[in-house]
């Protein structure tokens, strides 16, 4: 049994060809759609699992307030790309601030995690920041995106994955790698963990894609895509069923 996809442009192309038997014709989905990914790490849209809760991430982030969001944090993020660079940080963690803290200095959570990249009292301090009764440098966006830079720097050495070190910004390095032991996996789409920490890349995919491709996240918004593919995963158990049936002996012969 061959299976043959065609992916061309930008207009929904069919072409599925199987031995013997003839199928259905099945959607096939633009490769620009699926053809998203994370400090250069491939994200495995293919998989409906991971469509869906990108898909359901990206709806999330399509409201005014985003928007507004959006439009309002442009000048800080152009300070934050360049400060990233230089610790070797891929541009793509610069989105961080906006899912932590709304690109605000004030906000804290309830654990005490503080500033632009809510980054937590002690491990402010050993990134080199001053945290006490008058001072806060966790609120201060150079000061704080030169210690998240070298935190994540550091979350790589450890990792040696861009999105398992997104995976450790939000549940701790630690953590993360307990996980992957216990677990004996090193794929952040793989690992079986708490749902903050299972959406969060979610989170930081989406907000790229708004700000760097709105058309493609405005496509995923619709709904298509993931019935599409859904459609054409149900093609494709069926071809496989048929292969299956075919050179299965039949009975009396």
């Amino acid at each position: 049994m061959a299976f043959s996809i065609a992916i061309f442009g930008k207009s929904p192309v069919s072409e599925v060809g199987v031995e013997k038997k003839e199928l259905k014709e099945t959607t096939i989905i633009d490769s620009d759609l699926l053809a998203i990914d994370f400090c250069g790490e491939a994200v495995p849209l293919s998989e409906l699992r991971i469509a869906e809760r990108y898909q359901n991430t990206i709806r999330n982030y399509d409201n005014p307030t985003f928007r507004k969001l959006m439009t309002t944090t442009k000048k800080r993020m152009r300070i934050i790309e360049p400060i990233l660079k230089k610790y070797g940080v891929p541009a793509d963690f610069k989105y961080i601030p906006l899912i932590e803290s709304a690109m605000k200095d004030e906000v804290t959570s309830h654990r005490g995690a503080g500033g632009y990249w809510q980054l937590m009292p002690s491990t402010a301090k050993s990134l080199g920041l001053v945290v006490n009764e008058t001072r806060d440098d966790r609120k201060h966006l150079v000061k704080s995106t030169h210690a998240a830079g070298k935190y994540l720097r550091d979350l790589y050495k450890q990792l040696g994955s861009w999105t398992l070190v997104a995976a450790a910004y939000n549940a701790g390095p630690t953590h993360i790698q307990n996980r992957m032991d216990s677990q004996n996996k090193d794929d952040y789409f793989k690992l079986r963990l708490n749902s903050e920490t299972a959406r969060y890349l979610y989170k930081l995919l989406a907000v790229k894609e708004w700000f760097s491709n709105p058309e493609r996240s405005r496509e995923w918004v619709s709904g298509e895509v993931v019935d599409r593919l859904s459609a054409f995963k149900i093609e494709q158990k069926k071809a496989a069923a048929l292969a299956k049936a075919e050179t299965e002996p039949k009975a009396g012969s």
